[in-house]
């Protein structure tokens, strides 16, 4: 599937995933991976290994490549170890047992230290990296979202290539693809088997609902696995312009696996405020083979006259669940208010 951003096929499809999604990134018989020291530096001498025939090359040399460029265009002195350069991502994010074997474009890095023109300069060089942001070591996305209250906005900002990744989370109906523009979403990389989709679909077995709301919805993760384990109606919500847009891209790349036959925009989410706490817009609608989707950027304190009626369950997801899950008062309300289950993964 075509990237929205850079134009670029490097977005995979569930129906892109013929075996084991580990195959993605799994050494042929020629490969010869050998895992380096992270707390080294690269010597700026050494030859590097390049791609093997199979036209992946192993992430430890891939890593130790753009040390060496960075090192060449003068964002590195050549004493700071490899793990200096940052936090790697591999694209698709999948659970995987063993370092992987990296394909062409499929490593997005998050860093602090590289300049622009260093990062450009890699992109171009090292064939293997999809993109470079700058993160601080704040966490992306939105501060204090209260009402009426100026939110405090954090975000990265790409430095070269493209940040737009796809996630796979392993289902019991097959793979649950989830779509980021990473310069403006939080790390939440997929685990063997994900805590928060087995608490979905345990919930939605029980349940039977006909409507499941995602009131922090984020990139769409449990909206889209309560749609492929069979809930009709599905509301998703976020204050956050960069989780709506992700999960406008999630609904889009699962859309043949859960038979959606038609997509419709309803207001440009670019032209929206980075953070909207007030009353939810209808933001995209999905519908086809028996689901309809809504989707909606506001807060959920405002989204109780936009749900349907019917057999409701609502998830929380919040990031910061610690102090969330102490908010009895509200849960209690939600429940009386809106009426069916509520459940934090």
């Amino acid at each position: 599937m075509k990237c929205v951003c850079c134009g670029e096929n490097h977005i995979i499809c569930p129906g892109d995933i013929t075996s084991r999604p580990s195959e993605l990134f799994a050494p042929c018989p020629s490969c010869n991976p050998q895992i380096r020291s992270k707390d080294s530096p690269v010597s700026p001498d050494e030859v590097v290994n390049g791609p093997c025939r199979c036209n992946r090359r192993f992430i430890d040399d891939v890593m130790a490549d753009l040390y060496q460029v960075l090192f060449r265009e003068g964002a590195l002195k050549g004493t700071e170890p490899l793990s200096s350069l940052g936090t790697p991502l591999i694209c698709p994010g999948l659970f995987l047992r063993r370092p992987p074997m990296l394909p062409p474009r499929s490593l997005l890095l998050i860093s602090d230290l590289i300049p622009v023109s260093a990062a450009q300069v890699a992109y171009r060089d090292v064939p293997e990296l999809l993109g470079i942001v700058y993160h601080s070591h704040e966490i992306p996305g939105p501060g204090d979202v209260t009402f009426g209250r100026e939110p405090s906005i954090r975000e990265g900002y790409l430095l070269c290539g493209c940040d737009v990744r796809a996630d796979i989370f392993l289902s019991g109906k097959g793979p649950v693809i989830v779509i980021k523009k990473q310069a403006d979403m939080h790390i939440e990389f997929p685990k063997g088997i994900d805590p928060k989709v087995v608490s979905v679909e345990e919930q939605v077995r029980h349940r039977h609902p006909d409507v499941f709301v995602d009131a922090c919805a984020g990139p769409g993760t449990l909206g889209m696995t309560a749609a492929i384990f069979g809930v009709p109606q599905i509301i998703m919500c976020d204050v956050w312009h960069a989780s709506v847009w992700s999960a406008i891209q999630t609904i889009r790349v699962n859309q043949k696996k859960l038979g959606i036959t038609e997509i419709r925009i309803c207001e440009d989410i670019g032209r929206r405020p980075s953070v909207w706490s007030g009353k939810p817009a209808l933001i995209c609608t999905a519908s086809g083979n028996g689901v309809q989707i809504k989707l909606y950027n506001g807060s959920y304190e405002f989204l109780g006259p936009e749900i349907p009626s019917g057999n409701r369950l609502t998830v929380f997801d919040p990031f910061d669940k610690a102090s969330f899950r102490k908010n009895d008062q509200f849960l209690n309300e939600w429940a009386q208010k809106i009426g069916g289950e509520v459940f934090i993964p």
